[in-house]
């Protein structure tokens, strides 16, 4: 099973199980080397609350060192949809484009 397959995606979301308020943090995939830090273990990522563009939620760039320090890694579809916009639009190379639900006929 590919990684794609198992997370949906290429990108290595983690969830601390609101440990912090920054319960979640998001980290391009280990091929992005524009996305790591000079000779470092690190990379650009970010971290966000459920709802990051709220006046009192939290989304904010960092790096961070990927692995289990950062919570229990998680499915893309298990990002609240907030943390997922936010994803995309630091990292659109790399996430998921959101699915469109199909036009509604209309109604005679």
């Amino acid at each position: 099973m590919t990684i794609l397959e198992r997370y949906g995606t290429v990108m290595r979301c983690y969830d601390n199980g609101g440990k912090t308020f920054d319960r979640y943090t998001v980290v391009p995939p280990r091929w992005a080397k524009e996305e790591r830090e000079r000779n470092s273990h690190l990379f650009n990522a970010i971290g966000a609350s459920e709802h990051p563009f709220a006046p009192q939620g939290y989304g904010n760039h960092t790096t961070a060192q990927p692995g289990p320090h950062l919570g229990k890694r998680v499915k893309w579809a298990d990002l609240p949809p907030d943390v997922q916009k936010f994803a995309r639009q630091v990292f659109p190379d790399y996430t998921p484009q959101p699915s469109t639900p199909p036009e509604k006929e209309p109604q005679p």
